[in-house]
């Protein structure tokens, strides 16, 4: 038997993991075959989706009717472009997460960016912040907590911007309050989870309320929606505002900002939090009284925009910011910027998964780790990898 110290790292690999391939092989593998039954695959695939795509002609017919008949109902306006304020300096700020899930332990990969811009010029190296690396071997919401720890991050990198740069204006990718999903009110959260929850709950009202006593407008820059506030108070509470909006809003325009009632279950959670936390009621109305708009900046659905009572009069000057400096899509330059830097893939995800697990090899060549104890490392059933050199890793493995 050649001893542990004296075997290299390729004679390792060779002798001592053949399952490594097994692991490995949904990167190098070629495309799955299909296995599904034809009876399933017609069922799921040729009249599923006839079925799918007749549904949605009907819910846009249903909509196209609605339009006629709501569009006096909506109150629209138009942006006019201020060249004036359109170069003010703005800080932005977006968070990223993409954790992986081992058979061991949910293992969470967030972090979060900030920049300063100027109209489309970026003025100032980004800031950044990464929490210390955890493993989380029992936590049952794993996602819902590393999205959770991503917006504290954001929250917190925000405010070391406005620090920084002192910026004329905030915004945010996302919306300005938690999202209803993760507040702790179903039985089943941890003590880990309820207390992360509350620091997030607290660096929230100490952004928006920081923004307040600076006189810096904030705003929320939600791309991704599926509330329906404009349709309910319409009568139709089965359709989505953006799916109305999109035949209603033309290049520039802007629904009438509304505030977010205050029986929202989540704007309830902060304005309880500031009472107990002795913020005066007046300020509680000026910050926490959360308005709405839907604006049309790209030729894609409108986007939603959220801001607080204090910032109404500096509405227009931000979403004019926001129009002269979005471009096709629709998102303005500052916040496109910003979720380029900070953007966690699922190929880096697993890039970062895989050095894991390099290192953990490293533990096993130095007999601080066993060849079982690998098993930590495997995904869960069903994981799938995203990796795309198939050539680098099939002659990685040939050793």
């Amino acid at each position: 038997m050649v001893s542990m110290n004296r075997l290299d790292y390729r004679d390792l690999a060779r002798r001592a993991f053949p399952f490594i391939k097994t692991f490995l092989s949904p990167i190098i593998s070629e495309d799955e075959q299909e296995t599904l039954h034809p009876k399933l695959y017609d069922e799921l695939i040729n009249s599923g989706t006839d079925a799918i795509v007749r549904k949605l002609r009907e819910y846009n017919d249903r909509r196209r009717k609605l339009v006629e008949d709501l569009k006096k109902k909506i109150s629209i306006n138009k942006f006019v472009v201020d060249e004036s304020v359109s170069n003010s300096r703005l800080v932005a700020s977006d968070a990223s997460n993409n954790g992986v899930d081992f058979r061991s332990a949910f293992i969470p990969f967030y972090a979060s960016a900030a920049i300063v811009t100027e109209g489309k010029k970026i003025v100032d190296e980004p800031i950044f912040k990464v929490d210390e690396q955890d493993v989380w071997p029992d936590e049952p919401r794993a996602h819902d907590r590393e999205s959770l720890l991503a917006s504290k991050l954001q929250f917190e990198v925000t405010l070391d911007a406005i620090e920084r740069w002192r910026p004329k204006y905030v915004i945010i990718d996302g919306s300005l309050l938690l999202n209803y999903w993760l507040l702790p009110i179903r039985p089943g959260f941890t003590e880990e989870y309820k207390r992360d929850f509350n620091l997030t709950i607290l660096k929230s009202i100490e952004l928006i309320y920081t923004c307040f006593k600076m006189d810096i407008p904030i705003v929320g820059f939600v791309k991704r929606t599926r509330v329906n506030d404009i349709c309910a108070e319409l009568g139709f509470p089965k359709m989505r505002d953006t799916a109305l909006l999109d035949t209603v809003l033309s290049m520039g325009e802007y629904t009438e900002p509304k505030p977010i009632q205050k029986e929202n279950m989540v704007l309830k959670w902060y304005r309880n939090t500031c009472h107990k936390m002795g913020v005066s009621e007046t300020d509680i109305e000026n910050v926490f009284d959360i308005y709405f708009s839907y604006i049309k900046t790209g030729f894609t659905t409108p986007f939603r925009l959220e801001f607080p009572r204090y910032c109404i009069d500096s509405f227009r000057d931000i979403s004019s910011i926001i129009l002269a400096t979005s471009e096709e899509y629709g998102i303005p330059f500052a916040l496109n910027e910003v979720d380029n830097l900070v953007k966690i893939s699922s190929f880096l995800s697993n890039i970062r998964t895989l050095i894991i697990y390099s290192k953990a090899l490293d533990l096993v060549k130095k007999g601080d780790l066993s060849q079982e104890d690998l098993n930590l490392f495997s995904l869960q059933h069903g994981e799938r990898w995203v990796i795309g050199d198939r050539e680098y890793l099939k002659n990685l493995l040939e050793i």
